[in-house]
């Protein structure tokens, strides 16, 4: 069997999301800043008459914010039965990818073991699958 994967790009690396939750890549409009949110939400913004929440994965990634702003691009996911934009630096292309080339993640950087559920090979180099439930996580202890 085959899984398609979106692949893009994340503080430098190329990353694979499974395309069973994407909706749509979009560039991004005007973003709203949310006071008092959580840093891995980047702002708010306009989407087809939708406000969605705008995630900063860098942020997720590397704990440093990178400003939303116009023009950036989004991919839209629905995770947890709500739809989210993903603020990527780029987006390469879906792929297909059979059940053998999909493996378990060993030995990853520490920054991406929290988000990353499985290796795929791709024209021999492995790509981080995302798990995106990690992505849109907010830290619990915060909100209570």
């Amino acid at each position: 069997m085959q899984e398609l994967f979106l692949l893009a790009q994340i503080d430098g690396t190329e990353v694979a999301i499974c395309s069973d939750i994407v909706e749509s890549v979009v560039t991004v409009g005007e973003v709203v800043t949310v006071p008092g949110c959580e840093p891995v939400v980047a702002g708010l913004f306009a989407l087809r008459s939708r406000v969605l929440t705008l995630i900063d994965c860098q942020y997720r990634v590397t704990g440093k914010r990178k400003a939303a702003e116009r023009g950036m691009l989004a991919i839209i996911a629905g995770i947890g039965g709500h739809n989210f934009g993903l603020l990527v630096e780029k987006v390469f292309d879906v792929v297909p990818v059979e059940d053998a080339s999909i493996h378990p993640a060993v030995k990853l950087d520490p920054c991406w073991k929290s988000m990353v559920s499985r290796l795929i090979e791709i024209d021999g180099r492995m790509v981080m699958a995302l798990d995106p439930d990690a992505l849109v996580a907010v830290d619990t202890a915060l909100a209570a």
